[in-house]
């Protein structure tokens, strides 16, 4: 349930220029890694939950730098959760395209990596509809060498569920958290705590994940999180990297697609007030015409999947549809921290995810997830 974040550098576009001397804390560590100084170069931000800074270094060196913000024993927990994978990473016999991390500081939670040049993400890929069905062969395959890290116990040295579904939260909302809601928040919430089927599909599938062979899971999949760069497609951001259900990963990389599907359906030709209403039969026309727009993308990054020797048992695809599910209702979620109201479009968009919940075997193939064993 993660809101919007650039934990990368994209488009410079959204950059603003930092104005006065950088943190003093940033600079030691650039100096510690023998990377140089900012202190005499144009630096850059990006807005996102996490402070950072870009820029390339008195000696040459093109860096992207960022501290995790929140509470000091959450981000305590990101940021050794990133350094769990890239010391997995580094030892893994099938490496895989990912931005190059430089060093960190746990104290100061600071993390610094090699900026890569005049990459873009897969999210603006998607909008600019020019994110191949090539680019998401090569996605399934970076997911499947992640799948595939080979890693001991003592890797894993505490047990670290993921956080979401949140189904404890459905069933009592934290106070603090209700206390901090807009109201579009609280109205989502209430529609799902009233839910009993949905909480039902929500607590079998948490405990699903107990019961199947656990591998290293980014955790976090978004389209964002995909940057290319020439023809490479990088995957980043580990702050979520943990061990999980193989099917966590592969059923958001699905319900990306289906949610940008869903949101290009408008209940109208534009956002003028006085625009025409598209009748149903027009809406579901387009609907139609979405869905078979983004599932030949799905298709083609399920195979790069196998392909790759992605881990796939009997049931895997059974529950990622019903994590693709899921991801239509986070997003449903997410949409509450940035605007006031439930739009009819984003609760269209979590009806089909609660459909596909429901009902996950059934929606293997309309997901493009193949057929359910």
């Amino acid at each position: 349930m993660a809101g919007e974040k650039i934990e990368y550098p994209q488009s410079r576009s959204s950059a603003s220029v930092v104005d006065g001397p950088v943190d003093a804390s940033v600079e030691q560590l650039l100096g510690r890694l023998g990377l140089g100084s900012l202190s005499a170069s144009e630096v850059y931000s990006y807005p996102g939950r996490n402070d950072n800074w870009s820029g390339v270094t008195d000696t040459g060196e093109p860096v992207f730098v960022k501290r995790l913000k929140g509470s000091p024993e959450e981000s305590l927990k990101r940021y050794r959760r990133v350094m769990s994978f890239e010391s997995l990473a580094n030892g893994g016999a099938r490496p895989f395209p990912r931005p190059h991390f430089l060093g960190g500081d746990e104290g100061q939670r600071l993390l610094v990596f090699r900026m890569l040049d005049g990459i873009r993400s897969g999210s603006e890929l998607a909008a600019d509809e020019e994110f191949t069905e090539s680019m998401s062969a090569q996605a399934g395959r970076t997911l499947a060498a992640l799948h595939r890290l080979p890693y001991r116990a003592e890797d894993f040295p505490e047990p670290d569920p993921h956080p979401y579904p949140p189904v404890e939260d459905l069933r009592s909302l934290p106070l603090e958290l209700y206390t901090h809601a807009t109201g579009a928040f609280v109205q989502a919430w209430g529609m799902l705590q009233r839910d009993a089927a949905l909480l039902r599909e929500l607590e079998r599938l948490r405990a699903a994940e107990a019961g199947v062979v656990r591998v290293p899971v980014h955790g976090d999949l978004r389209l964002d999180q995909f940057l290319l760069g020439d023809t490479t497609l990088h995957l980043n951001d580990w702050e979520e990297f943990r061990l999980g259900d193989p099917a966590r990963d592969v059923g958001a990389y699905a319900g990306e697609w289906l949610h940008r599907a869903v949101l290009r359906i408008p209940a109208q030709e534009t956002d003028d007030a006085f625009s025409t209403v598209l009748t149903h039969e027009e809406v579901v026309a387009r609907g139609s015409e979405e869905l078979t727009r983004v599932l030949p993308l799905i298709s083609a990054f399920h195979r790069g999947y196998r392909e790759g020797g992605g881990p796939e048992d009997d049931g895997l695809v059974v529950r990622a549809t019903s994590y693709a599910g899921w991801h239509l209702i986070d997003r449903l979620i997410a949409s509450t921290r940035e605007s006031g109201r439930l739009s009819a479009i984003v609760r269209a968009a979590a009806g089909i995810g609660r459909t596909a919940l429901l009902d996950p075997r059934s929606f293997v193939s309309t997901v493009g997830l193949g057929e359910a064993s």
